[in-house]
């Protein structure tokens, strides 16, 4: 990975390995990222190629087709991904909460829907990055990265929940969790744990949410709240 200038600014270089079957589709991915500073370091037409390519060229960063033949592209991912870790980013048409499961679970980073500009896939790669760096993290706890793989999942989750009632960026979110378990000295697996099992408890059951709303609302007609604290 090397630092450059373009326009008078400072991007990191990355050497990328394409994983993409078409010969059309993976031309304009190379040309995008070419475009916004990032180098080609190889191209596979196929999983097998693929998982040979990343041991032996070693890149920076996998863009990976899910349809990439004999299998898909997660299953490539998997193979690469339990060997060495790589950020990683899926092509797609679509994006289903089953596929994006398996992607996870796999230790895919992030995900991109074709067609694609280059402005989108510049703000996905640095997703991918920023994810990889939180990755990092928890293999330091974890001290195993196929451990760390299956804590980011939950880490991902209370992520979420944290930027849904939070209100909060994705980065910000993680500093939060990642504070808190620094502050206690647990892992922040458990940390995430606990965050979702205490959502589940108190917003998980409608009857809980219901008394809330009834006791919100006569506190608003008593003027004891104003009306956005009320909503």
């Amino acid at each position: 990975m090397s630092v450059e200038s373009i326009g008078g600014t400072v991007v990191r270089s990355l050497g990328v390995l394409i994983a993409e079957e078409k010969d059309i589709v993976r031309a304009r991915l190379a040309a995008q990222l070419e475009g916004l500073g990032h180098r080609v370091v190889g191209v596979a037409r196929d999983g097998r190629t693929a998982v040979t390519n990343a041991r032996e060229l070693q890149p920076d960063l996998m863009v990976l087709d899910l349809h990439l033949p004999p299998n898909d592209g997660i299953e490539a991912a998997r193979a690469i991904l339990t060997r060495q870790a790589i950020p990683s980013i899926l092509l797609t048409g679509y994006g289903a909460a089953d596929l994006v499961r398996r992607a996870q679970e796999a230790g895919v980073l992030a995900y991109l829907t074709w067609p694609v500009d280059a402005r989108s896939l510049g703000a996905t790669i640095e997703t991918a990055l920023t994810r990889y760096r939180e990755l990092g993290i928890l293999c330091e706890q974890d001290g195993d990265l196929q451990r760390a793989l299956c804590t980011r999942i939950v880490v991902e989750r209370a992520k979420r929940m944290l930027m849904r009632r939070l209100r909060v960026e994705e980065t910000a979110a993680f500093d939060y969790l990642l504070r808190y378990s620094l502050s206690t000295g647990r892992p922040m697996r458990d940390e995430a744990a606990d965050l979702l099992t205490a959502e589940d408890l108190w917003f998980g059951k409608a009857q809980i949410v219901q008394c809330v709303n009834v006791v919100l609302r006569a506190l608003a007609q008593r003027g004891a709240l104003g009306p956005s604290q009320a909503a």
